[in-house]
């Protein structure tokens, strides 16, 4: 009986123990979106500021491109040594998720917006990691469709693509399809065989799961960027994908309760 219950007791304490572990790796990330936010909010406050820093942008995306390129290599060589990455705050993946983050940043600023557009794709990829350690992976796979689709609306409906430029809206296009696609085919897998192999990494069916909020999910995303591609009402198109995606999400947390 002391036996059950010591085992009961190391076994509540390793549950907190990780659960400790992934509530600093959120509050790591989240410090690393105010702190983004903070500095793209600076450069975006002064036209002299901006032209300076698009001056030494080169160097930044060099840069971002090695840090990424080293977190790339450590996170294969601790993947071959067999680490857990539920057991470090700083793991491998989250490296590699934080370089990545800025890569993509960089290249995004400048290329396809200013500020503006940079924070909201950051503030995006940080809800997608909030999600994907709080959430089901059905809601994880309906998030990524969606905020696919608003961000490629949001590339469709900028002033340099608007019409204008047949690759991009291509490109942006093709993005939400293979996201929305690839969602909606994990989540028919997931509901047909209970799991899934991705990468090398199997993923079990959820209890209780809603298969049919993925395919509302992917459906809107799609819909908006048809939308936005032949009207051009970025705000409408957006605004019915929110709505959808916060009375989804409401589900899900009530389901957290």
């Amino acid at each position: 009986m002391e036996n059950k219950v010591q085992k009961k007791e190391e076994l509540m304490r390793e549950k907190e123990r990780l659960s400790n572990i992934v509530t600093s790796k959120m509050m790591v990330v989240f410090f690393a979106l105010i702190f983004a936010v903070v500095v793209l909010c600076k450069l975006s406050s002064g036209s002299g500021i901006e032209l300076q820093f698009y001056t030494v942008l080169p160097y930044i995306r060099i840069a971002s491109a090695v840090l990424f390129a080293a977190a790339l290599v450590w996170h294969i060589l601790c993947t071959k040594r067999g680490v857990n990455a539920k057991e470090h705050v700083f793991s491998s993946p989250l490296l590699l998720g934080l370089s990545a983050s800025l890569l993509f940043a960089v290249l995004l600023y400048g290329n396809f917006g200013g500020a503006f557009r940079t924070i909201l794709a950051l503030l995006a990829l940080g809800l997608l990691f909030f999600v994907y350690q709080i959430y089901a992976v059905d809601f994880f796979l309906c998030s990524v469709a969606v905020i696919t689709g608003c961000l490629s609306a949001s590339v469709i409906n900028s002033a340099g693509f608007r019409g204008m430029n047949v690759p991009a809206n291509c490109v942006a296009v093709a993005l939400t399809l293979i996201a929305a696609v690839g969602c909606a085919w994990l989540t028919y897998q997931l509901e047909k065989n209970g799991k899934v192999q991705l990468f090398g990494k199997q993923i079990k069916k959820p209890a209780h799961m809603i298969p049919a909020a993925v395919y509302a999910g992917c459906a809107v995303a799609l819909l908006a960027v048809l939308g936005v591609l032949l009207f051009g009402h970025l705000l409408y198109c957006v605004a019915v994908v929110c709505v959808v995606y916060f009375i989804i999400a409401i589900i899900y947390t009530v389901k957290l309760m």
